[in-house]
């Protein structure tokens, strides 16, 4: 009797600890996407409208290098949290949670500036949401054969600057070039050079800043592991 009892004193205390590490493991993504998305509307507000400086900014995705402390908190975390858990599977939980987490909140700026960018192509134009899905899709579709946040995601990643009129999309040409005007007063490189070098930094930059995710939250886990004692 008194060992029926004990077990069940385990098991309820194994599901109390489960409702409160899944409670803990949403709090902590909420809390990560909060954060980022406040960095981001700071940066669009302060960094990104410096003179010919916020454009460059705003094409490295400098606001990016938080995730060092963004998924150190995640990974330290999700490491804690074991504690939570039975000894047994508390690491492999946490573990495969954040293969999928870890992608999924990095990903989350580029679609809240994929979010922001039709805010203020609506606000810009006066359109409805249809009218605007419909406007950025055609652009992106001319430009990358892609619509939608992919073709978003592709474009910005070989130009840093996204137009927000439909004046700028319909003589993208001159848009460009003007961006292209404010890199060459920067750096003194040609344009066509200035061109190719985006395309290719940019998706190097991003994947550096998604290597950086990787290894905070991996470093992180494991010094929650070790708190928790697991």
């Amino acid at each position: 009797m008194q060992q029926s009892l004990k077990q069940v004193g385990s098991i309820l205390l194994y599901f109390l600890g489960s409702i409160g590490y899944l409670a803990s493991a949403a709090a902590i993504v909420a809390i990560s996407v909060i954060i980022k998305f406040a960095a981001l509307l700071l940066a669009d507000r302060v960094l990104y409208t410096i003179f010919i400086i916020g454009d460059l900014l705003r094409g490295i995705e400098i606001i990016e290098l938080l995730n060092i402390l963004v998924f150190a908190f995640i990974g330290m975390g999700f490491g804690v949290g074991t504690k939570l858990l039975p000894p047994k599977f508390g690491r492999q939980i946490s573990a495969a949670l954040l293969i999928p987490i870890v992608p999924l909140v990095f990903m989350s700026t580029p679609l809240l500036r994929y979010s922001l960018w039709l805010d203020k192509v609506a606000e810009k134009d006066n359109l409805s949401p249809a009218q605007t899905q419909t406007l950025t899709n055609s652009f992106l579709n001319q430009r990358v054969r892609s619509g939608g946040f992919l073709g978003y995601y592709i474009y910005t990643a070989q130009f840093p600057v996204i137009p927000t009129k439909q004046s700028e999309m319909q003589d993208l040409d001159s848009f460009e070039k003007k961006v292209n005007s404010r890199f060459v007063q920067l750096t003194g490189i040609y344009p066509t050079v200035v061109t190719w070098a985006m395309r290719i930094c940019f998706w190097l930059l991003r994947i550096f800043y998604f290597s950086i995710a990787v290894i905070a939250t991996i470093a992180h886990f494991r010094d929650g592991l070790r708190i928790a004692g697991r």
